[in-house]
C-alpha cells in the first residue's frame, strides 16, 4: 500500500494531522511500508528543524492533561507513545499535576459527604474508583482528610 509521495512528504502529512511521538511516526511509515533507511533519513531530518520532538510532544501532552488525568496515568499513556522514561521524569517535574483538585471533584461527583462516616464497601468502592484512575491511596486519604477539616471550620 505504499503511496508515491516521499517518505518526508508523508511524514510531514502526517505531522500536519496530529502531533506525534517518533516510536508513533516511525510506525506509521513502516506500515506505509517505507525502508528503514528512508525512514532513518527521515526522522533524524525532522528532529534536526524540530518537527519531531519528543521531549516538548510530553510537555505538550501533561500540559493538556494535566487537570484530568493523574501523573500515574500521563507516564503510562507517554510510557505507551514511546516517550522515554528519562523524558517523562523530566517533563513531569516541570509540569504542575494538580492530582488534589482532581480527587475532590471525583468525591464530590461520587456523593463523598466529609466527616460523614462511610461503610466498609462504601469507601473500598470510593478507592477502588479513584485508584483505577490512577491516584494513590495515600494522595486519597489526604483530601479526604483535608475535605473534613475544611467541613469542621465552617461548623
Amino acid at each position: 500500500m505504499k503511496d508515491y509521495r516521499t517518505v518526508r512528504e508523508c511524514a510531514l502529512a502526517l505531522l500536519e494531522f496530529r502531533d506525534r511521538t517518533e516510536r508513533e511516526l516511525r510506525q506509521k511509515l513502516k506500515e506505509r511500508e517505507y525502508s528503514a533507511e528512508e525512514i532513518e533519513e527521515t526522522v533524524l531530518f525532522l528532529k534536526e528543524y524540530r518537527y519531531l520532538d519528543d521531549e516538548a510532544y510530553a510537555g505538550r501532552y501533561i500540559r493538556s492533561c494535566a487537570a484530568r488525568k493523574s501523573r500515574r496515568q500521563i507516564r503510562a499513556d507517554l510510557e505507551r507513545k514511546g516517550v522515554s522514561r528519562e523524558v517523562i521524569d523530566l517533563q513531569l517535574q516541570e509540569e504542575e499535576v494538580d492530582e488534589d483538585s482532581q480527587i475532590k471533584k471525583l468525591l464530590q461527583k461520587k456523593g463523598y459527604e466529609p466527616g460523614k462516616r462511610l461503610e466498609a464497601t462504601e469507601y473500598r468502592r470510593i478507592m477502588g474508583i479513584l485508584g483505577r484512575r490512577g491516584f494513590s491511596g495515600e494522595a486519597i486519604r489526604r483530601v479526604m482528610e483535608s475535605m473534613r477539616e475544611e467541613q469542621e471550620e465552617f461548623f
